[in-house]
C-alpha cells in the first residue's frame, strides 16, 4: 500500500483562505456596517462562491475560507455549550486595585517618588 503525499500548495493556499476570512469580515463591518448582514455571513458566502469556481489556487482559497466563517459562527454555541475555550480569564492585580485620584494623593516630591518606587532614601 503506497503512502498518499501531503500536497502543501493546497495546505497553503486554504491556510492563506482562512486567514483572509477576518479580511473580508472586516471590510464588510467596517465599509457597509448599515447593511445589517453578519461580516462571517457574508465571509462564508465569497468563500463558497470561490470555491465552486474550482481551480488549483482558487478552490481550496474559498474553502478555507469558508471554514474559517463557518468556525467562527459556531463558535459562540460551542462555548456555550462547553465553557470558554480558552480557560477562565482572570483579571490583572492591578484592575483589582483602586486607583488613588490626583487629587487625593497631593503633589509628591522626588524623594517620596523614588522612596515609594525604587526603595531609594
Amino acid at each position: 500500500m503506497a503512502k498518499e503525499q501531503l500536497d502543501l500548495n493546497r495546505l497553503f493556499w486554504l491556510g492563506l483562505g482562512a486567514g483572509s476570512k477576518g479580511l473580508t469580515a472586516g471590510m464588510v463591518s467596517g465599509l457597509v456596517p448599515q447593511a445589517g448582514i453578519s461580516p462571517e455571513i457574508v465571509a462564508g458566502g465569497v468563500g463558497f462562491w470561490l470555491a465552486t469556481q474550482g481551480g488549483q489556487r482558487m478552490g481550496p482559497f474559498g474553502e478555507g475560507m469558508l471554514v474559517a466563517a463557518i468556525g467562527q459562527m459556531l463558535r459562540q454555541p460551542i462555548e456555550s455549550i462547553f465553557g470558554r475555550i480558552a480557560g477562565p480569564q482572570t483579571p490583572a492585580p492591578e484592575t483589582l486595585a483602586p486607583k488613588k485620584a490626583a487629587a487625593e494623593s497631593g503633589p509628591e516630591s522626588e524623594a517620596d517618588y523614588l522612596a515609594a518606587k525604587y526603595g531609594i532614601t
